[in-house]
């Protein structure tokens, strides 16, 4: 949803910096363009699935498509509405969005986001485009969808929505994912190593029925991270740095232990592994570690101990390295901050890794990775 408010930062913007207006208008038809083939891909789809025989599955599909064009056109109808947005997810689902473009202006000017007491209930940080869905996990393992329009513009630094909306008694959020192009195969990952893989079919008809979708043999288990589980690999990375890589076709029908953690240790992150690639590692403090994921080959089946990615006991994230790109990050004192990771260096061991950015005195609570499209 595009308020007048966004619509008069756009232009002030562009009225404060001329030059790059051109580039601005270029990037926003670029985007158009896509939504506009996106959309006629989804309504051929919708004409081919009405032509089937009229089974209760594909007329649910239909009327989910059927929804993801009409946001699409929604989409298409408001002028400049494809800039992607970061998005704030607290425990008890209150939410709040920024554009990235006043994102940067806010990381720029040193201003806070939320305060302090709408940080403490930060679970998620999420970089979503108009079009992309937000997949939703929950403590007690099931599942939520929602729209980028249903979240509502941060005005102050505060959540300016109410909590605890679609949420049982008890039940918190636990992970949340930007969904452009849903694959046939989610992989989900919880606190203490535990991993299922679903076909989506299936995973969308339980969520739709509410039904529980992870179930941990674990104590205190939570789902903390949903992949795509299609082909190839997963790697699974924790808080203290250890990981482990196996195929997600060798987790069991029922789900699988992924690796045996310490104690006080938990999984923070997980990646899908198509094929070989480069790395990135990111702490709390500020430091970052580039590795090759051919220095650590699959396993043949989930279990056992994990192997050292970095010397860390304060990892936040792992994501796949682009030179271009740059992370941004939410610190405990609510601002922001992007940083390049150009200079990143591939390191052949598990060492302490770079330190980008001095955040010693005021902690990352979240990170994402901003890919290079984003940032034209």
């Amino acid at each position: 949803m595009i308020r007048k408010s966004d619509v008069q930062w756009w232009v002030l913007e562009a009225k404060k910096h001329p030059e790059s207006a051109l580039a601005i208008i270029e990037e926003l038809a670029e985007r158009l363009i896509e939504l506009d083939a996106e959309n006629e891909r989804l309504r051929g789809e919708i004409i081919r699935l009405q032509r089937r025989a009229p089974t209760a599955a594909p007329r649910a599909e239909v009327q989910a498509l059927q929804r993801k064009v009409e946001t699409l056109q929604t989409l298409l109808d408001a002028d400049g509405a494809v800039e992607p947005s970061v998005v704030f997810l607290s425990d008890r689902l209150a939410s709040a969005r920024l554009l990235l473009s006043q994102a940067q202006q806010m990381a720029r000017q040193g201003q806070t986001t939320l305060d302090k007491r709408a940080l403490l209930s930060l679970r998620c940080l999420l970089l979503a485009r108009p079009q992309d869905e937000l997949l939703l996990l929950t403590s007690q393992g099931r599942g939520l969808k929602a729209s980028l329009s249903d979240v509502p513009t941060l005005a102050e630094d505060t959540w300016p929505t109410a909590e605890g909306q679609g949420l049982a008694a008890g039940e918190r959020l636990s992970a949340a994912l930007a969904v452009a192009e849903p694959p046939r195969f989610w992989t989900v990952a919880t606190r203490r190593g535990y991993v299922q893989r679903f076909v989506r079919a299936a995973f969308d008809r339980r969520l739709a029925q509410g039904d529980q979708l992870v179930r941990s043999p674990l104590r205190n288990d939570v789902p903390v991270a949903i992949v795509d589980g299609d082909r190839g690999d997963v790697l699974l990375v924790t808080r203290w740095g250890k990981a482990v890589r196996f195929s997600h076709r060798a987790i069991e029908g029922q789900g699988s232990v992924a690796l045996n953690l310490e104690p006080d240790d938990e999984v923070v992150a997980a990646l899908s592994l198509p094929a070989e690639a480069e790395i990135l590692i990111v702490t709390a403090g500020g430091y970052v570690s580039q590795r090759d994921t051919t220095r650590f080959s699959a396993r043949s089946r989930p279990g056992g101990a994990g192997r050292a990615l970095i010397q860390a006991h304060d990892v936040l994230a792992a994501f796949p390295y682009s030179p271009e790109a740059r992370l941004l990050y939410l610190t405990y004192a609510g601002r922001l901050a992007f940083v390049s990771i150009r200079d990143v260096p591939l390191q052949e061991r598990a060492g302490k890794g770079t330190p980008l950015r001095d955040l010693s005195r005021d902690p990352a609570v979240a990170v994402v990775l901003v890919p290079e499209e984003f940032l034209r």
